[in-house]
Formats: C-alpha cells, sequence, structure tokens
C-alpha cells in the first residue's frame, strides 16, 4: 500500500520559505503556499493568495489544512506593521485552519532577548524585550503555543538571528562607505546563514515527520557569536577597502552571546558554522549574485 504523502503548508512563503518549499517538492512532498503575490512562489508550489492583514482577503480564503504549517512572517512596512501581522494576521490564520497539524512551526527572532552585558544566553534566557518588534513576536510565540494546545497539536519556535546570505547588501554598503559601528560601545551579533535557515527547518520538520521528539524551542544561530566591530573589520579587509568607523552605533536590541547547543544537538550541521565561512561563500560569488549581509 503506498503512503500516504505528506503536505506543509507555508505561511507568508518568501525567500526562506521558498527554499523550504523547493527542499520538500524535492522530497515527494504535497507544499502550499500562502503569499499576496503567488506568481514568486517555487513552480510546483500550491498557491494561495491572500494577505493575512486583509481582513477580507482572509475571509476569502479557504479551508487551510496540512501536516505540518510553517510560519514565516515579516511585519508589513509603516506603523503598525507587527502588530498588523504577528497579531491580527496570525489570528486570521489560525482562524482558518480546519484542522489540527502534526506540529506547528514559527520562525521567532532572536529579538525577544534584551541583555545588554554580551552574556551567553539559551532558550531558558528571560526574554524581555523592550523594543516594540521583539514585544510583538514574543506575544506571537506565546499565541502559537496557545493554539497548540487549543488544537492538540506539537509546535516548534525557532528563534534566528540576524540571517545573512545573497540578496542583501545593507551592511556591506555601510563598509564601503566608510560607515561601520564605532569602536566603542562593543556590540555582540549573532547571526545564521540563509542556507541553515532553510536546512535547520527542513531538518526539524523531517525529524517531526520520522517520529522524532523535537523541542519546543530553538536558537537558530551559528556557532561563533562576534562583535560587530570584528565582523566589520574582516570584511573591509576581506572585500579590500579602508575600515573606517563613520557610522552610527548599532541600536538594535542587547549585546547578548546566543548559544546553540539545542540547535546542534538536534543532530543538524551547520553549513556554514561561523561568520567567516558564510561571508567568504558569499563574497567570492561571482558578481552577479548580489549578497546579502546584515549584522
Amino acid at each position: 500500500m503506498k503512503a500516504e504523502q505528506n503536505r506543509i503548508l507555508i505561511i507568508a512563503c518568501g525567500d526562506i520559505g521558498g527554499g523550504v518549499a523547493e527542499h520538500f517538492l524535492a522530497q515527494g512532498w504535497a507544499v502550499s503556499a500562502m503569499r499576496r503575490n503567488i506568481s514568486q512562489l517555487p513552480d510546483g508550489v500550491e498557491g494561495i493568495a491572500a494577505d493575512l492583514t486583509d481582513a477580507q482577503s482572509m475571509a476569502q480564503c479557504p479551508p487551510l489544512a496540512a501536516d505540518y504549517v510553517l510560519f514565516t512572517l515579516t511585519p508589513a512596512r509603516g506603523d503598525g506593521g507587527y502588530e498588523a501581522v504577528f497579531q491580527q494576521g496570525l489570528e486570521r490564520v489560525l482562524a482558518k485552519l480546519s484542522r489540527a497539524p502534526k506540529r506547528i512551526f514559527f520562525v521567532s527572532s532572536t529579538g525577544v532577548y534584551d541583555q545588554v552585558d554580551h552574556e551567553w544566553i539559551d532558550e531558558s534566557s528571560a526574554t524581555e524585550p523592550s523594543r516594540a518588534s521583539g514585544q510583538s513576536i514574543l506575544k506571537a510565540e506565546q499565541r502559537i503555543a496557545e493554539a497548540a494546545q487549543e488544537q492538540g497539536c506539537n509546535y516548534s519556535l525557532i528563534r534566528f538571528g540576524g540571517i545573512y546570505g545573497p540578496g542583501r547588501e545593507h551592511m556591506l554598503n555601510k563598509i564601503r562607505t566608510g560607515e561601520c559601528a564605532p569602536q566603542e560601545p562593543l556590540h555582540y551579533t549573532n547571526r545564521i546563514h540563509r542556507d541553515d535557515c532553510v536546512g535547520f527547518l527542513s531538518y526539524l520538520i523531517e525529524q517531526d515527520a520520522q517520529g522524532a521528539v523535537l523541542e519546543n524551542c530553538y536558537i537558530g544561530v551559528d556557532t561563533e557569536p562576534a562583535s560587530i566591530q570584528e565582523v566589520q573589520s574582516w570584511v573591509a579587509e576581506f572585500i579590500g577597502v579602508p575600515y573606517r568607523c563613520n557610522g552610527e552605533a548599532v541600536q538594535r536590541t542587547g549585546s547578548k552571546r546566543c548559544r546553540n547547543q539545542r540547535l546542534l544537538a538536534s543532530g543538524y550541521r551547520l553549513l556554514y558554522p561561523n561568520y567567516r565561512a558564510g561571508f567568504t561563500q558569499i563574497l567570492a560569488a561571482p558578481a552577479q549574485e548580489k549578497p546579502e549581509i546584515t549584522g
């Protein structure tokens, strides 16, 4: 008897979700994905055209059902952009689930941590974000946990650090124009390559499908947190430009060093275990490939 086909639904399917979609299409899974413009979805994905920030659009959305639901939300533009997506939009999607999935996966952020003294943190560390963005994401995490309990299913939160990889040039542009962060105050950053985001999410979903026991929360970062000053200095030397610190101090939440022991204990092996490996791959790529570098 032929095994039943696994089904995954990706909500707000952008770059990371698209990578996961391509992975599972190659594995023979049925993949559906929701986004406003479904023409940008990978070939083979069943598109669901809906805007989760628009109540009328979501009212017209068909019932949603899958074995696995992956949320890869990004904030809407403008004031209230986080609340529009992470509270109101999330609630609309949850209301459309016609049956409980086996597990809900929610892409979160290390922005839910607000530690400032370069301390090491892990999944059990206090989550007391002072910024509105972190507070909104934390509320969404809590709602996912509540929804999973209500529906009788499992869930996993994946708190990614700063994602870098092909496609964005914000930090690279700063380095080229001499707008690196000043030497003081020292500010630690945590990052993960885009391909490891896709790889880790895909790995966890596959592990669950194979019956492995997953944690409810993972920090998704590489193995070597480093100060923004160290990273920018290294990149400047790599691309052959002067390292000039004429920019503003980092304004993002806190300065902490995130541990990834739980990620490693899951059995996943990072493609890019530190910033040097990741940025070497990006910066050595052909010129037509735009590098994404975020702090």
